[in-house]
């Protein structure tokens, strides 16, 4: 008898103008094809149009589905993308949405009510939604829950697990506490590392020469919490290696929306000219013309790595490239964790120039010694990727 081929629809991360959504994908096709050979076929659906360059590394169908808070009703329903999204998803086996971060006071701080907790839920959700009404086996993919002490984001994340999740995975244990303690869900949570661990990448160094990498982040502004603001930390921490060590720099911008104000190229240039002030040269990675594959090469090639972008921590230890993290939220101690690289870590209410700088010397003397050790934890961390998604994206409930 032949077997029918895995047909999975995936959606919820953007993958323009950005290196998150992208490498997951990468992931996620990573991991079906450990799974299932050539036994599968992967589709991507979002709500925003994309770029040549977001797509060009992709060999899966991608599209968009126009469909804001403006689209509803009949009108809606007769949109011929929105007729197309519904033909794959009554032909799809599995929609799975793969957004990072989900109900965290960090990221929304509304107040309670019935009615706003279910229309968010409902809309964050929207594409998923869509699939469990036709009866669909639905996955919220791996990710960080949390930290949710605020009862929006409780009520959210029970009602989403239990009405518009099928399968639920975590990336952190304080995660999966979360959504267990906090929003009391009641089903079985899954624990894993997060997926984008599994794209790949090119041996070959494309610089030719040894290079720092720094992933500048215009997000973590927002949530910083230090007495020294972020670009100064940065601006010394760039001075320091080029005085002391005569290294190259590259800043790595990770988020480039052309039409922000404020991205991770934005702040690379505001530290790239407080640096050329004095005569010390960085150069800024060309991401927003990159493919999410060639902004890999580029983290894999640097020497280390210091990151406060997620997705470049990842991107530089599946890599095996030492990563000192300047984060604000546990999902950068716990990746950390998983790559035995605990005491690279340091929270943004802790750092200022003085302690990055120490960090970062003790961290350069010790490289060789964690990619070591980052090279032995890989195995565990792929196969712990590839467990989960067995239960993740097998076509049983």
């Amino acid at each position: 008898m032949e077997v029918k081929m895995i047909k999975v629809l995936a959606t919820g991360v953007k993958i323009e103008d950005n290196f998150g959504g992208p490498s997951i994908l990468h992931g996620l096709q990573e991991v079906l094809t450990e799974l299932y050979g050539d036994d599968y076929e992967l589709t991507y659906c979002q709500t925003t149009p994309f770029n040549e360059y977001s797509s060009r590394d992709f060999n899966f169908k991608v599209y968009t589905v126009p469909f804001s808070f403006k689209d509803s009703g009949i009108g809606l329903l007769r949109n011929k993308k929105m007729k197309e999204y519904i033909r794959e998803v009554k032909s799809s086996d599995i929609a799975v949405d793969l957004y990072g971060i989900c109900f965290s006071d960090n990221l929304s701080p509304q107040k309670f009510s019935y009615m706003r907790m279910v229309i968010n839920a409902i809309y964050a959700f929207r594409m998923l939604a869509i699939a469990k009404f036709f009866r669909k086996k639905t996955v919220k993919n791996t990710c960080s829950f949390g930290p949710m002490k605020n009862k929006l984001n409780q009520k959210s994340a029970a009602f989403a697990c239990k009405h518009l999740f099928d399968v639920v995975s975590a990336r952190e244990v304080k995660s999966r506490d979360a959504l267990i303690y906090d929003a009391k869900v009641k089903k079985k949570i899954l624990l894993s590392p997060d997926i984008a661990n599994m794209m790949t990448f090119s041996d070959n160094n494309i610089f030719g020469e040894k290079k720092i990498g720094i992933s500048t982040s215009h997000q973590i502004i927002r949530q910083w919490k230090g007495e020294v603001g972020y670009i100064e930390c940065i601006v010394d921490l760039c001075r320091h290696i080029s005085q002391t060590y005569g290294m190259s720099i590259i800043l790595i911008p990770n988020e480039v929306q052309p039409l922000s104000e404020m991205n991770d190229i934005t702040v690379s240039r505001k530290i790239q000219e407080k640096l050329e002030k004095e005569d010390i040269h960085v150069d800024i990675a060309d991401s927003a013309h990159m493919s999410s594959t060639e902004l890999k090469n580029v983290i894999a090639s640097c020497e280390v790595i210091v990151a406060s972008r997620y997705h470049s921590c990842v991107a530089a230890l599946s890599s095996g490239v030492p990563t000192l993290v300047i984060g604000w939220h546990y999902k950068y101690e716990e990746l950390l964790h998983w790559y035995g690289q605990d005491e690279w870590g340091i929270p943004t209410d802790e750092c200022t120039p003085g302690k990055l700088i120490s960090a970062f010397d003790s961290f350069w003397e010790d490289r060789d010694e964690s990619k070591k050790i980052i090279a032995e934890k890989y195995p565990e961390v792929r196969k712990a990727v590839i467990e989960a998604g067995k239960i993740l994206f097998s076509k049983k409930r």
